[in-house]
């Protein structure tokens, strides 16, 4: 599914090294978390893994692909069949509702209205959202956001779900409401990587990674 080869990042202007020879392979429907401390690399083998960065040495096979070269439009065709994203600020248009902002991923893909919005509330019925699909993102608690946020995820029926850091800044109860629906992609058969600097949502994933000074291990 995903696989990354001798993977690393170096960023011209700094000079930093984010990622080191990293080498990773998830296979269809496995739960894998990565963890680190600040700086270790995590936002960067995501923006990697997501199709929002490139590497400057190594490759990166997709769906047995591989995209390492890949120019900017391919990449950006790709990204929207193939990932899901859950980020930490959820990333909503506040003008739009709930529905519209599930159904905005179908529409630039160019799915018929009518499809689109039967797939928007049925993913939103599956986070238990169905009484807030008019509602903006102002008008929704944090939690609430980042439900909207999941639905948005996968209805595209990605290869892979990658979570980047989607707990941070809820409650308790809001944050143990999101893991467990990520629990429920897995158990329905989605791919999901979870990139957390929480151990105790680390913990629920079948695979625990850890990356230090962009080495990944584990």
């Amino acid at each position: 599914m995903l696989k990354l080869v001798h993977a690393s990042k170096i960023y011209d202007r700094s000079g930093v090294c984010a990622l080191r020879g990293v080498n990773l392979s998830v296979r269809r429907g496995d739960y894998v978390s990565i963890t680190g401390a600040s700086g270790s690399g995590k936002s960067t083998l995501m923006h990697i893994l997501g199709l929002l960065d490139t590497l400057t040495e190594g490759r990166y096979l997709l769906g047995g692909t591989d995209v390492s070269g890949l120019p900017p439009q391919a990449l950006a065709r790709l990204r929207g069949e193939k990932i899901g994203f859950v980020f930490q600020r959820f990333q909503l248009i506040p003008g739009m509702t709930a529905l519209e902002n599930v159904a905005l991923p179908l529409t630039l893909q160019g799915v018929a209205r009518p499809e689109r919005l039967a797939r928007a509330a049925e993913a939103l019925r599956a986070v238990g959202l169905s009484h807030r699909t008019a509602h903006k993102p102002n008008q929704l608690s944090g939690g609430q956001q980042q439900r909207v946020a999941i639905a948005r995820a996968v209805v595209t029926r990605p290869c892979v779900v990658l979570a980047d850091e989607p707990t941070a800044g809820l409650d308790p109860e809001a944050a143990a409401e999101v893991l467990s629906l990520l629990d429920g992609l897995h158990e329905r058969g989605n791919t999901v990587v979870l990139i957390t600097h929480d151990h105790t949502a680390a913990a629920r994933a079948a695979r625990r990674l850890y990356l230090e000074g962009g080495v990944l291990s584990g």
